[in-house]
């Protein structure tokens, strides 16, 4: 008897939520030099039934049992060139969220939403 026990909690799963994968993707991405923000994505079913405040806002999420698929909402600065930010966010991103949920991040799409001109109209000022 005790060897069909020892199975049952042996063969228990971990369940990763999507908006944890995604508040991972967004801190990651902020620690790019050139990001200035996230943009609201555009809506869908899964978006307009979530509420509040919630990472999904900027991130969509694809997972599957160990694959990740994620599409980031960027808003960047002015001064910066957007393939190098973007590349530099994928890479961040990637590294973060396979490091710590062990799953394997096969795609990082970035969409650029916005540029952030405030910093420029402040110096010209």
């Amino acid at each position: 008897m005790q060897t069909d026990d020892r199975k049952d909690n042996i063969s228990g799963g971990l369940v990763i939520s999507e908006e944890v994968i995604a508040a991972i993707a967004l801190n990651a991405s902020k620690d790019v030099d050139g990001v200035s923000g996230f943009a609201t994505r555009a809506p869908d079913v899964h978006s307009i039934l979530k509420t509040g405040d919630s990472p999904l806002k900027s991130v969509r999420v694809w997972a599957n049992d160990n694959d990740v698929k994620l599409q980031i909402y960027l808003i960047i600065k002015d001064s910066k060139k957007i393939p190098t930010v973007a590349a530099e966010v994928q890479r961040n991103v990637k590294n973060a969220v396979q490091s710590m949920t062990g799953k394997v991040v096969s795609k990082v799409n970035i969409s650029i939403a916005g540029i952030d001109f405030s910093e420029t109209a402040e110096k010209k000022a």
